[in-house]
């Protein structure tokens, strides 16, 4: 579920003691820990309007206002920060602020099509998230995918993007950890994303 505006906040900015029902401590947000660093801020077109005024406060005047006061923190910050929304088009409804969205923009932006729309890359995923569920289990084989397999799960068109391909094949791994040849009848696509 999504978090509260004051818990999202919170997170975010850090709040002072009392700031809201349950604020018993203090608290330092993730901007302020992550400080001479990077931030990576992952569904951003969730975020509610007011975090949304507080984080245009930080890009703009590079200081964090915890919830619950009014003094301010100096911050060097580089965000980042992603979304599987169309983030241009709440912005021109009023979903999600624009001024905000261009701040965000002004590093870059990168622009990720679903996995669906790049089958090509499935092979070389595959591969990698293979090794990478053999070596978090010690009881897993060395295995080779076989074409069948690689055919079943191009087949797909994986609404999860990399993540629901990931855990397909570490689930693969995990059922058949002694087998030397991936093939496709180790591979269980959940009926829920069919």
């Amino acid at each position: 579920g999504r978090l509260r505006p004051e818990l999202y906040a919170s997170e975010l900015f850090g709040h002072r003691r009392g700031a809201f029902t349950g604020a018993d401590q203090n608290r330092t947000g993730r901007i302020v820990q992550a400080n001479g660093g990077d931030l990576f801020m992952d569904e951003i077109g969730n975020m509610p309007q007011d975090v949304q005024i507080g984080l245009l406060r930080v890009l703009e005047n590079r200081e964090v206002i915890p919830v619950g006061t009014s003094d301010g923190e100096s911050v060097d910050v580089r965000f980042l920060s992603a979304t599987n929304e169309d983030i241009e088009v709440k912005a021109c409804t009023g979903g999600f602020r624009a001024d905000l969205l261009d701040r965000l923009r002004e590093g870059g932006t990168v622009f990720l099509p679903p996995l669906r729309e790049r089958v090509e890359d499935i092979p070389l995923l595959a591969a990698k998230f293979v090794r990478d569920a053999e070596a978090a289990n010690p009881q897993a084989l060395k295995r080779e995918i076989a074409p069948d397999a690689i055919e079943k799960l191009r087949s797909h068109d994986w609404p999860g993007n990399v993540r629901e391909l990931r855990n397909c094949i570490f689930s693969a791994v995990n059922n058949h950890p002694d087998v030397e040849h991936l093939v496709s009848l180790h591979i269980e696509i959940p009926k829920a994303l069919r």
